[in-house]
């Protein structure tokens, strides 16, 4: 970003030093002035009155702006300094018609850096419905497509950036005031402090973003839209031919690249809304959360006996601050003896506010008896039943193996084909039936309509075969 090569190395000197405040008012007149009248340029004595009236009503002190240089003490003199101040930093240029009267002008890049100013300075802000509704007709009125770069594609392009980046600072906003939120705060300024929230923040910006301004009642039909756009050829073309036109690319392909990337932006943009509404709620839900948390516990530890005390002492402490005479170690003033009667309590008293703790005995720790340890054959007796239970229950790794057994080197096997001799065998082909429908097994089972009766079991039938 070369912006030196543009404005000057000595621009911004007009914002820094001790009347960059000064600067500031000088340069919101001329603005004001210039983008006001409706001739080239204002006229410069028309801007001098102004600046005098600005110094008459603001600075009676004497200005010098380098040590060694004039003072200039009346108010004209300040004004004529001040506007020679702003040409030499290039803020303002002067130029001279036929008759020898000079015009104010100011150059584009101080118009828009003026504008910006304003913007930070006022606050004010987006209607949402307005910028998308804009959007909305742009994209569907049929008849800007002749020329789509300039009539549809660069303004959607445009008042996209400019909605998401409200809604950032929507975002931004929030989280300020989430910022702010003290431990060192009274209830009063807490109180003070969300009412400020939900009038800027609360009942204006972001009620408007979730009920009349919100951007999903027309995402579908924009993002539709912008598809359809990018995916007709013809309309492509045009839109190529009229961005060659418009940004001055020789190029066919990069201008087709660029619009592209343009539309496949706002896309993105819109695809990406729920994610800051999300974060957005989220913020404010913290706040709101956060400020009842707050206040609710300064307004109890303001009721309570404890926040009572704590709320006089700070106030004696204020007192002892701010009265010279009284010092910090010297005598409490006879006024307050009456408030406070303070003597030592050698008793546990019923009534006292101090929480009695209770205290217990603590008895020695019985030793704690283990039985002697198994012997080598103990221990492998209880291996091998330990391994014979396993081997006997019904795990998917043991069902499997079975199956793989009645398998041998068929490729399935029917359930009425296995023979029941016991309730044993019944639960395993209930467990071979559950373990079938599971993916992990190395087997599945498929059902058949016929039912089964078996030594008084009666089933459906299935197919079993491995996987």
């Amino acid at each position: 970003m070369k912006i030196f090569e543009i404005v000057g190395s000595d621009y911004f000197k007009a914002l820094t030093g001790k009347y960059q405040n000064i600067f500031m008012d000088c340069l919101g007149i001329i603005y004001n002035s210039y983008r006001t009248e409706l001739s080239y340029g204002v006229d410069r004595e028309s801007i001098i009155l102004l600046l005098t009236d600005y110094f008459e009503k603001n600075s009676a002190d004497d200005i010098q702006f380098e040590e060694g240089q004039d003072v200039f003490r009346d108010s004209r003199t300040k004004a004529n300094g001040f506007l020679r101040k702003l040409k030499g930093y290039g803020w303002v240029e002067f130029e001279f018609d036929n008759s020898g009267y000079a015009k104010i002008l100011m150059p584009n890049h101080s118009i828009f850096i003026m504008q910006a100013l304003t913007a930070i300075t006022e606050q004010n802000e987006m209607e949402y419905q307005s910028e998308v509704s804009a959007i909305y007709s742009l994209l569907t009125n049929k008849e800007l497509l002749d020329h789509p770069y300039p009539q549809i594609i660069k303004p959607v392009y445009d008042r996209t950036l400019a909605l998401f980046t409200e809604l950032k600072k929507l975002n931004t906003s929030i989280r300020k005031y989430i910022d702010a939120l003290t431990d060192g705060q009274t209830p009063e300024e807490l109180m003070e402090h969300f009412f400020s929230y939900n009038e800027k923040i609360g009942s204006k910006a972001y009620h408007r973003m979730k009920t009349n301004d919100n951007v999903s009642r027309f995402r579908n039909t924009i993002e539709s839209q912008l598809r359809f756009i990018l995916n007709d050829e013809t309309i492509m073309e045009r839109t190529v031919i009229d961005y060659q036109d418009i940004e001055s690319e020789k190029d066919k392909i990069e201008a087709y690249n660029k619009a592209s990337e343009m539309i496949s932006s706002v896309i993105s943009y819109f695809n990406v809304y729920d994610d800051i509404e999300k974060e957005i709620d989220r913020k404010h839900t913290k706040y709101l959360n956060s400020a009842v948390r707050r206040a609710k516990f300064a307004f109890l530890n303001t009721n309570n006996i404890e926040g009572k005390l704590s709320t006089i002492l700070r106030e004696l402490a204020a007192v002892l601050e701010t009265e010279e005479s009284i010092g910090i170690y010297d005598d409490v003033p006879e006024d307050y003896n009456k408030i406070f009667h303070l003597s030592p309590q050698s008793f546990i008293s019923g009534e006292s506010l101090k929480t009695v703790a209770v205290t217990k005995k603590k008895d020695d720790v019985e030793e704690i008896c283990s039985d002697p340890p198994l012997s080598d054959e103990e221990l492998k007796r209880c291996r091998e039943n330990l391994k014979k239970r396993n081997e006997h229950c019904f795990s998917r790794k043991n069902i499997s193996a079975y199956i793989r057994t009645l398998l041998n080197e068929k490729s399935e096997i029917s359930a009425s084909e296995i023979d029941l001799h016991s309730k044993r065998d019944m639960i395993r082909l209930i467990f071979i039936r559950t373990y079938g429908r599971d993916k992990k097994s190395a087997f599945l089972t498929i059902p058949k309509e016929n039912m089964i009766s078996n030594r008084g079991f009666t089933y459906k039938d299935f197919i079993i075969k491995m996987r």
